[in-house]
């Protein structure tokens, strides 16, 4: 499915001597999701805790729990924490720099760039990873979930920064840092959990989405192992 009726865009067109001409972009901001999206990893909690040997019979439960409503997000992220009580803070972003990426998101993000799109994370895992992306692939702005330590010790307790379903407060809080409309972002998710950002963008891409409910809403829906294969995609 791919349709533009939210999307601020000029054609380009071709001159008379057969040349080229770059299309007009009238986009200001790319908004990216993290685990899944960027990762071919849904959760880093979650692949850190296998990474571990904590997820089958231990942290999975923590999961389930939330996914039947019977403990809260919060609590759902506090119990993950706990987990790696007393680790240090240097082991974790050892197991995060080994998250398997998706293939071409240099030549994406490249492509944004070049085209004066400033690029941010919202992400509902965790910092340690999304501080790696952020300085890899010269990120503009990035909020993650923190966990806390006290001189590089894990203390078992994490900062909730972003709410798994609740994104919208801070892509409001770019919008207004940028000084850049709704219309004027581009967002790429593909999670449930990005609903929000897609309903505020100008142009929304769900790229290898995890939920039908997602591709309903999304102007562009894109399945490959090659971020890079969204850009012929793109109205520019």
């Amino acid at each position: 499915m791919t349709h533009f009726s939210k999307s601020p865009f000029v054609d380009g067109h071709c001159p008379a001597d057969g040349s080229t001409i770059r299309m007009k972009c009238n986009f200001k901001l790319a908004v990216f999701d993290l685990d899944g999206t960027l990762t071919r990893e849904r959760s880093i909690w979650e692949f850190i805790h296998k990474s571990l040997g904590k997820w089958y019979g231990f942290a999975e439960k923590y999961q389930d729990q939330f996914l039947n409503n019977e403990i809260s997000y919060y609590e759902f992220c506090r119990l993950d924490a706990q987990v790696w009580e007393g680790m240090y803070v240097e082991e974790l972003k050892a197991i995060a720099e080994s998250v398997p990426f998706y293939k071409g998101i240099r030549p994406f993000t490249s492509h944004l760039k070049n085209y004066g799109i400033k690029l941010s994370m919202i992400s509902s895992g965790l910092s340690i990873l999304s501080d790696i992306v952020k300085e890899r692939h010269a990120f503009d702005y990035a909020v993650a979930n923190d966990l806390l330590n006290d001189n590089g010790i894990l203390t078992g307790e994490v900062r909730i920064n972003v709410h798994f379903d609740r994104k919208a407060r801070w892509i409001r809080e770019i919008m207004n840092k940028y000084g850049i409309k709704g219309d004027e972002i581009i967002a790429i998710g593909d999670s449930p959990g990005d609903k929000e950002m897609f309903e505020i963008a100008g142009l929304s891409v769900a790229f290898n989405p995890s939920a039908e409910e997602l591709n309903s809403i999304a102007d562009i829906v894109v399945n490959s192992d090659d971020l890079s294969d969204i850009i012929a995609k793109l109205p520019f």
